[in-house]
């Protein structure tokens, strides 16, 4: 089995990506009477399931403004100074963000859920929002090979660069 060098974490913004959404969605569970669809896959759109996602919302759409996005970065270099990780790429945007982490010895799952943790922790002190931030789970893959690696550091950088920032405009990342 090969090793893990690393892992592309995508964190949604609350109720902007939900299932039924005309992109299609990896949401897994679905509806109680409906039970589970094929997890783990790109489920096709569906208007329907779309109307009842947004019904069962709790709170209006989250879009990250300027301070927030500060919040946000400076939460996860706090996070990432604090660790046995390092972020290779990260692109913070109003919908969502992108990380590129190196191996940790810790589980991913309960590492990406302390960054979201403290993300909205930092977004709750410095701002007037008081809601969620983020949607439930995340998009989380595992990085085997160096060329895997190479194309998802382009692709973050590639967030970066589109929005006329530089490829890597936070001090946390490790441009090396």
């Amino acid at each position: 089995m090969p090793n893990t060098i690393g892992y592309h974490i995508v964190l949604a913004a609350y109720g902007l990506w939900l299932p039924g959404d005309d992109r299609g969605s990896w949401s897994e569970a679905w509806d109680e009477r409906i039970g589970f669809s094929d997890p783990h896959t790109l489920q096709e759109a569906d208007p329907a399931r779309a109307r009842m996602a947004r019904e069962r919302m709790t709170h209006q759409p989250v879009r990250l403004d300027d301070p927030m996005i500060s919040s946000v970065i400076e939460a996860i270099g706090r996070c990432a100074a604090e660790s046995d990780w390092t972020v290779a790429a990260a692109s913070v945007e109003s919908t969502h963000t992108h990380m590129l982490l190196t191996y940790t010895q810790r589980k991913i799952d309960d590492t990406v859920k302390w960054i979201k943790d403290r993300a909205t922790k930092a977004i709750h002190r410095a701002t007037t929002h008081s809601g969620p931030v983020w949607c439930k789970g995340k998009w989380r893959s595992f990085v085997f090979d160096d060329h895997v690696w190479s194309n998802t550091r382009t692709y973050i950088e590639r967030h970066n660069l589109r929005r006329c920032e530089s490829a890597w405009p936070y001090s946390f990342i490790a441009t090396s």
